[in-house]
């Protein structure tokens, strides 16, 4: 029944930075093509989707990292809500992870420094990925609920 009760945890907390994410990214893909109004969204639904990106980039380039230097059972600062994403990421291309922590973070501080800068579509390249593999490890998720 832990088994249970864990799947059904993960996948619930899965499904929610998943929901979270996709929302962001699309008031982000509004902003870029100037239609939040057409929405019904404002300013201030874009800055929460700011927000948003740069807190998940910021938590997953720092579960990420850890994976790769020296992973550890309980970091402290790390929302471990992301391991699952993390070794995801990491096993994209475990030669170039590096790299691409480093994507994870530049972006992340382009967004700290331009809050109201819309992003580009590299940026929305990399977010579209970093959701696939979200995607990915919630159908596992749920998946992983029908096992038991």
């Amino acid at each position: 029944m832990n088994a249970f009760a864990y799947s059904s945890y993960k996948h619930r907390s899965d499904q929610d930075l998943l929901d979270r994410l996709g929302r962001a990214i699309f008031v982000l893909k509004l902003q870029a093509q100037d239609r939040l109004l057409a929405y019904g969204l404002g300013t201030r639904d874009a800055d929460d989707g700011h927000a948003q990106v740069e807190q998940f980039l910021d938590d997953l380039g720092r579960c990420t990292s850890l994976l790769i230097l020296e992973p550890v059972d309980d970091p402290e600062g790390v929302n471990m809500a992301f391991t699952g994403l993390a070794d995801r990421f990491v096993d994209v291309n475990p030669a170039d992870v590096s790299d691409r922590v480093a994507e994870l973070i530049r972006l992340r501080d382009r967004l700290d420094r331009e809050p109201d800068a819309a992003l580009k579509e590299r940026d929305f390249r990399l977010l579209d990925g970093i959701q696939a593999l979200l995607e990915q490890e919630t159908a596992e998720g749920v998946r992983g609920l029908y096992a038991f």
